[in-house]
C-alpha cells in the first residue's frame, strides 16, 4: 500500500512540475522552446498511466485502437473538414503527418483513459460509464478549446469554435469508450486520474485567468 501511494506522489508530482514549467515557461519566460515541447506533457503522463497500469497484450491493442480512431478522426477534421469543423494545428504539439500532430493520438488516449477510471467509480452499468466518460472528455475539450489557439495547440477558423466540435468529439469519445469497455483493467487508477485532471485544469485555469 505504502509503495503504491509513493507510486501515486511520485508521479503526480512530475507531472506537476512539467506543468509548472511550463507555465513559467510559456508566460514568463515567454520561451518558445516551452511551447514547442508542450507534447512532453502528454507523452509523459500518458506513458506514466500505462507503466502503472500493468497492462495487457490485449490493453495495448485496445490502446492502438483508439489512438488509431483518435488520429483519424483529426485527420479527416483538419484535411476535409468532415468532423469537428475548419481548423489548423500549430507547431507547439510537435510532429506532424498528414497536418496532424501525431501527439493529438496520444492525447485521445490519456483523455480517454482517466474520464473512464474516473466514472467506472461512479457508474457500474457499461453503457452509463461509456456515456458519462464520453461527456467528461467532451468538458474537458471545452476548457480547454479557448486557451489552444493562444498556446499554438490548434486554431479554428476566425477563432471561432462551432458546435459541431463538441458534437463529434462525443460522437468519437463514444465509439473511444466503447472500445475501451473491453478492456479489464487490472490496476484502480482512479486516484492517479483525478490527481492528473486536476492538475490538468489547474494548467488550463492559469491561462484561462491570465491571457484569455
Amino acid at each position: 500500500m505504502m509503495k503504491t501511494k509513493n507510486r501515486l506522489y511520485f508521479d503526480l508530482v512530475l507531472i506537476a512540475v512539467i506543468h509548472l514549467a511550463g507555465i513559467i515557461g510559456i508566460y514568463f519566460l515567454e520561451s518558445i522552446f516551452f511551447l514547442r515541447t508542450s507534447s512532453v506533457s502528454i507523452l509523459i503522463p500518458l506513458f506514466l498511466f500505462c507503466y502503472r497500469s500493468n497492462l495487457t497484450n490485449k490493453d495495448a491493442l485496445l490502446f492502438a485502437s483508439v489512438f488509431i480512431v483518435g488520429y483519424t478522426a483529426e485527420f479527416l477534421g483538419v484535411n476535409y473538414q468532415i468532423l469537428f469543423g475548419d481548423y489548423s494545428y500549430g507547431a507547439s504539439l510537435g510532429v506532424k503527418l498528414f497536418e496532424v500532430s501525431v501527439t493529438i493520438g496520444c492525447n485521445w488516449l490519456l483523455l480517454a483513459l482517466i474520464s473512464q477510471a474516473l466514472m467506472k467509480r461512479v457508474f457500474v452499468n457499461k453503457w452509463l460509464v461509456i456515456i458519462f466518460s464520453s461527456l467528461l472528455m467532451v468538458l474537458i475539450d471545452l476548457y480547454i478549446e479557448p486557451v489552444a489557439p493562444l498556446l499554438d495547440f490548434w486554431e479554428f477558423n476566425e477563432n471561432i469554435v462551432p458546435f459541431s466540435n463538441y458534437r463529434d468529439w462525443f460522437m468519437v469519445a463514444l465509439v473511444i469508450q466503447f472500445i475501451l469497455s473491453f478492456r479489464n483493467a487490472q490496476v484502480n487508477m482512479f486516484n492517479w486520474s483525478l490527481g492528473y485532471l486536476i492538475i490538468l485544469v489547474l494548467f488550463f485555469s492559469f491561462f484561462h485567468f491570465t491571457i484569455v
